[in-house]
């Protein structure tokens, strides 16, 4: 019993200095320009604790810790959401979780990760960006590896003059991390949600605090990190045959993108032979140009593959490379760049630390090599190897890292699994449950990309698995679907493309002309309408073509705007090509207002515009400005 005692006393101690190693503030909102996130049930703190947990004393690191309250009062153990990447940012997404179904019952925690977010220090924030650029030149694959290892290096250093540990940024100090925070927030257990790399990070907490763990959720997983770089490119084939084949067996798709598969091994080999170059908005690259050589083909493509919508419009995207469909092109380059939104200083710690390391170079040629038309593996994830290989020079690589993920704790598992998923395919859920005896619940969703929690469909099954509810067929029926819903019928138009750019990239009072310009507009629609009806049979000629120009335009205007709405709710990536063809009435009255509208100019500066110059001027100016909006659409 004394000895019991005893040990009670030291466990008592060692938590009470552990506990004085970290500290946790409450801080203003990190949004405080929202008013709908300030008005919310949230508290937001920064979370002190060691760099190096092997060194509690030394220097301390600033977590930046969102707490979204359960909207129930009666509350159920916490949902913890580990981002992945690794170095994606977690707390910038908070507006996600706002209405999320676990929230009814559960508080939600966010938490950036050491190295990412708006958690300090920052580690190389601008570092995608020089990737990006990289990228965007028209340059050999080899100067490409050269050029991303020289950048990252300078990364390196930089952290390294910064004083910055880089053998504290992996997964084994973010458990220590989340464990401390636990403990800080006076939780016994709770949910641990993660996604993509961030499965991995769970498993090993899930393996070294086993007991603060009341479930698992792992979106996307990750079943063992040896194989994770090696296996790449085979996963990403796997993907892709998937696409060819579904598309092959899909009477419409066939017929509007057929031979799919040559045509996109066709298209590597003449990206090979001449790039395309496209211009881009400065704010994007600062050269105003991003030229496409067989790589960033094979990189886009298989980025695509990630999200069910981009799969949806593969084979049109396919078909624009083929094309050679610049004004397409230009506008996939902004959501290109988003696929360089991680925090790559973090990233390389982690991918250094504990990924490259267990992965073989050899065996991911070997693996690459046996797909000749591919002409080689994807030099995009290739060069990770020559990253780290000088990254870890001269330095000892903690072999300890690498952890078993190997785990039979009683909490329950859940497994969520994209068909079409490029990076962690649906045979990695199989594995992913042998971690945990077989034990785990696997949901797949068939026409899926990566990251399914993210759906409407998969937040409702989470919640269900959360609260021990039964995840019926009902629940599942999106996921179930087997059949891919290509988009075949699409009508291209650069102005649809360049609109949703605009919208995207510009601020909104770029479009104030065009806004003041329709309201004229339908006032002298109102009015003419009003002086026809009132002259009882004497019509104007040019009373009645400004009613029918005025007209033309607004009802050209309703459609377009209708057709968008349309193409938004059901996939909004095909504005990044044009509309679906039912919306070509809203091009054809565009074509009969535009020469309406000279017409009407016309026959008014011969007869009656002397008679009133500034009603004119104001009248034709709107239409002008109508125009100069929608003009280059077709060609004129």
């Amino acid at each position: 019993m004394r000895m019991f005692r005893f040990f009670t006393l030291v466990l008592m101690c060692f938590c009470i200095v552990l506990n004085a190693q970290t500290k946790l503030e409450k801080v203003k909102s990190y949004f405080p320009d929202s008013k709908e996130l300030r008005k919310d049930n949230i508290d937001w703190y920064r979370f002190s604790v060691p760099e190096n947990w092997e060194k509690v004393n030394e220097k301390k690191i600033s977590l930046a810790v969102a707490v979204l309250k359960s909207k129930m009062t009666s509350k159920q153990e916490p949902v913890v959401f580990i981002q992945g990447g690794p170095g994606g940012n977690t707390i910038a997404e908070t507006m996600f979780w706002v209405d999320h179904p676990l929230r009814k019952n559960h508080d939600i925690i966010l938490v950036d990760l050491r190295g990412t977010g708006f958690s300090e220090p920052k580690l190389c924030p601008d570092l995608g960006k020089k990737f990006f650029e990289i990228l965007s030149k028209n340059q050999s694959e080899e100067q490409d590896v050269k050029d991303k290892v020289k950048v990252s290096l300078e990364c390196r250093q930089d952290m390294i003059n910064q004083g910055i540990d880089l053998n504290s940024y992996n997964s084994i100090s973010v458990a220590n991390d989340l464990h401390a925070l636990k403990n800080v927030l006076k939780i016994q257990k709770w949910n641990m949600y993660g996604v993509s790399y961030g499965t991995y990070i769970s498993q090993n907490y899930a393996k070294i605090f086993p007991n603060d763990v009341q479930s698992l959720i792992l979106d996307s997983s990750i079943p063992n990190i040896s194989e994770y770089h090696t296996n790449n490119t085979q996963n990403y084939m796997l993907s892709l045959s998937k696409l060819f084949k579904s598309c092959k067996e899909d009477t419409k798709c066939n017929k509007e993108y057929p031979n799919l598969e040559e045509v996109y091994y066709n298209t590597i080999s003449e990206l090979e032979k001449k790039p395309i170059t496209v211009e881009v908005d400065q704010s994007i690259i600062q050269s105003g140009k991003f030229t496409y050589n067989a790589e960033d083909y094979k990189i886009a493509i298989q980025q695509s593959l990630y999200d069910k919508k981009l799969v949806e419009v593969l084979p049109l995207l396919i078909y624009q490379f083929k094309e050679k469909n610049t004004a397409t092109l230009a506008g996939l380059v902004q959501a290109f760049s988003g696929a360089l939104s991680l925090n790559y200083g973090n990233y390389f710690c982690f991918t250094c630390n504990e990924v490259i390391p267990y992965n073989n170079l050899q065996k991911y040629d070997s693996i690459s090599s046996k797909y000749k038309k591919l002409n080689g593996g994807l030099s995009f994830y290739r060069s990770d190897f020559s990253v780290c290989s000088q990254w870890n020079n001269n330095q000892d690589i903690l072999k300890l890292r690498n952890i078993s993920l190997k785990n039979d704790n009683p909490f329950k598992v859940l497994i969520l699994s994209g068909g079409f998923d490029p990076i962690t395919p649906t045979y990695f859920a199989n594995e992913t449950s042998l971690n945990f005896n077989n034990n785990g619940l696997i949901v797949n969703g068939y026409t899926y990309g990566h990251g399914l929690g993210y759906t409407k469909s998969g937040a409702s099954i989470i919640r269900n698995f959360v609260e021990s509810k039964p995840i019926t067929d009902s629940l599942k029926q999106y996921f179930n679907q087997k059949d891919v819903a290509f988009k075949t019928g699409i009508t291209l138009n650069k102005g649809v493309v360049k609109m949703t750019g605009d919208m995207s990239s510009k601020q909104w009072y770029y479009f104030i002309p065009l806004i003041i310009s329709l309201l004229v507009v339908f006032v002298v629609f109102i009015s003419t309408l009003f002086t026809i009806i009132s002259k009882k049979g004497k019509i104007i000629v040019n009373v009645f073509l400004l009613f029918l120009t005025s007209l033309l335009l607004i009802a050209f205007t309703i459609s377009l705007g209708l057709g968008i709405n349309s193409t938004l709710k059901d996939n909004f990536y095909l504005l990044a090509f044009g509309l679906p063809s039912k919306w070509n009435l809203a091009f054809q009255l565009y074509r009969v207002s535009l020469l309406l509208s000279i017409i009407t100019f016309v026959i008014s500066l011969i007869k009656v515009f002397k008679s009133n110059i500034p009603l004119y001027i104001m009248v034709f100016l709107a239409i002008g400005i109508i125009h100069f909006y929608f003009l280059d659409w077709f060609g004129w």
